[in-house]
Order: C-alpha cells, then structure tokens, then sequence
C-alpha cells in the first residue's frame, strides 16, 4: 500500500486522481485507488493498493499521481507506505527519480555485504565484469552435459534483455528523448522482469535435463523396471522440452520488444540495441534446436505434432525478424 497526501482537503479531488490511476477505471494496471479524507491534518489522501510493483512501479504511480494533482491544482506534500515494502521496489524508485547512471542493486551497500556473506564473488575495480562472467563460462566449460546448450540459450536472451534494459535506462536520461520518458520506463520495468525470468531458466534447464539423465540411469532388470523407466524418461523429456520452448517464446517476444524500443531509444546507442537484437535471435534459435532434439526421444505422437505445429510458428516469427536485423 502506498498514499499520497495532496495539498488540499478537497476529497472530490482525491475521488477524482483515484478514478484516474486505477486500473478499474481504465489507469495503471494491477492499481487499486480511493479518495481519503483526513480530518486531522486538513488533507485529502490518494490511497493506493498497489498488487504488481514490478509490473507497474511505484514511481511511475506516484508521477501520474502528480500530474493529475497538478490538473486540479494541487501538489502531492508527501507519502506513505503502510506495512512492508520489497526492497527491489525502493531501488527501482531510486533508479528513476535520482536518474541514476548505469545504476546496479549490487551498489546498494547491503546487497553486496550480502553477496559477501554468501560467497558470491564480488566486484572489483580491475577486471570486474569477467569475475562475475566466469563461473557460468567455467561451469559451461566442464567436460559435463549441464548446464549445455539450453542453459546458453537462455543466458544469450536474459543478456539481450539486460542490454536492452539498458538502452532504456539511459535514454530516459538523455533531454533528447523526454518525450518518451514514460515509454521508456515501461521498457525498463518489462525488459528488468524478462532477463529475471530468462536467468532462472538457466537453472531451469539444467534441472530439467539432469532429471532424463537421472531416468535414464534407472534400473531395468524387468519388465516392470523397465517400465517405470521408459514412464520416467518420457515424463522428464517432455519437461526438458517444455523449458526450452518457454525460452525461445521468451526470446522471440524480447526481440520484437526491442524493436519497438529502438524506434524512441537514443541513436547513440543503435549498435547496443542491435546487438541485444541479435542476441534475442541467438537465444531463439538456440532454445529451438534443444525442443527438436528433445521432441526426437518422444513417443507421443499428438504431443510431438503439436509442439511442431508451435515451433514452426515461432520459427516463422523469428525468420521475419532475423531478416530486419539483418537489413
């Protein structure tokens, strides 16, 4: 729950920046509003139930908040969060308000003390960025089949979507693009959420291809046995193909994202938003390749048709715009 109180008593105001924001009457999605009255200190209260922050941030409510308070002639004085509040909220608002350059949560001093604790390598001055890229090279690198092309897969579409992330950072910052100062929030928040959900199906993937290794090793020494093996192995492979079509869903949906993004994005950064392009289309195809060879080891033919019939359109998809990346 976040309330802003404006600078007036007036509650027909507040009823009326609440009917604006909410969700129900055509605002901001996964927002909840009412108008409040506050007799003891003079002021009408906006009082928000917010039930999606990362979908739709505290900050871009506030800033609507504001702008409709200034239609009607008024100024938030100030705000309220009433019971807990997630961490990452206040660093995404921090983010956005302070117009933060390159901003990390792995600045905040409490994460990294964290990241200490936990082993987690941390980051130094000299040669930072390939500390925190080699465990993942050194474990794809290990004569083991996990995490292997599926892992990498999605790794290529949560790098493309972090790239992107970033483009949208810093063109919110830039006086040249204001005009798309909301759009490109948007973009932040959507691109912020994708990389999370394509970083957990790194492990996702693995996990997922263990559990057929670990059928396969089963044993089979009658029929019974052999049974419950084939049961297992054909249960574990259909998971281990839902993962990889998840991603390359992801990625294809990513790569259209970012084209929409370099259309109001700084032109400073058109190779940065081409390479995440690419990377998208890399992570696409990757994951593709690792569903066909999983579909290969399946024996239920309507499953089998089926998830084909959805990768050709995916492939469709992802043809037309490897095509305009390349033009």
């Amino acid at each position: 729950m976040r309330n802003v109180n404006l600078s007036t008593p007036d509650l027909s105001i507040a009823n009326k920046i609440a009917k604006a924001i909410r969700y129900s009457s055509g605002g901001l999605r996964y927002v909840k509003s009412m108008g409040v009255e506050l007799k003891a200190r003079n002021l009408a209260q906006v009082s928000i139930n917010l039930t999606d922050f990362e979908q739709t941030p505290m900050h871009r409510v506030y800033e609507m908040v504001k702008r409709e308070a200034e239609r009607h002639g008024a100024v938030p004085v100030g705000s309220e969060i009433v019971g807990l509040v997630p961490k990452k909220a206040i660093e995404m608002a921090a983010d956005f308000f302070l117009q933060l350059e390159n901003f990390s949560p792995s600045q905040v001093f409490e994460n990294r003390l964290a990241d200490a604790l936990s082993g987690a390598p941390l980051e130094t001055k000299d040669g930072k960025l390939e500390r925190l890229a080699r465990p993942f090279l050194d474990a794809v690198g290990e004569p083991a089949a996990t995490p292997g092309g599926g892992s990498v897969s999605a790794y290529a579409a949560a790098l493309a979507a972090s790239l992107g992330q970033m483009v949208a950072g810093l063109s919110r910052k830039k006086k040249s693009q204001a005009a798309y100062i909301d759009k490109l929030s948007e973009h932040v928040d959507v691109l912020r959420r994708a990389a999370e959900e394509l970083a957990k199906a790194i492990d996702r993937d693995a996990a997922s291809y263990d559990a057929v290794m670990a059928a396969l090793k089963l044993p089979q020494s009658n029929a019974e046995e052999i049974q419950h093996r084939e049961e297992k192995i054909q249960s574990a492979t259909k998971a281990a193909t839902e993962v990889p079509f998840e991603v390359a869903k992801r990625a294809v949906a990513l790569e259209e994202r970012l084209v929409q993004l370099e259309a109001i994005a700084a032109a400073s950064m058109k190779s940065d938003l081409q390479v995440a392009r690419l990377m998208a289309v890399a992570g696409a195809r990757g994951a593709l390749a690792n569903v066909e060879i999983n579909l290969e080891g399946l024996k239920d033919t309507g499953y089998v048709a089926a998830m084909r019939m959805r990768v050709d359109e995916l492939r469709k998809r992802l043809n037309e715009r490897e095509n305009a990346v390349v033009k």
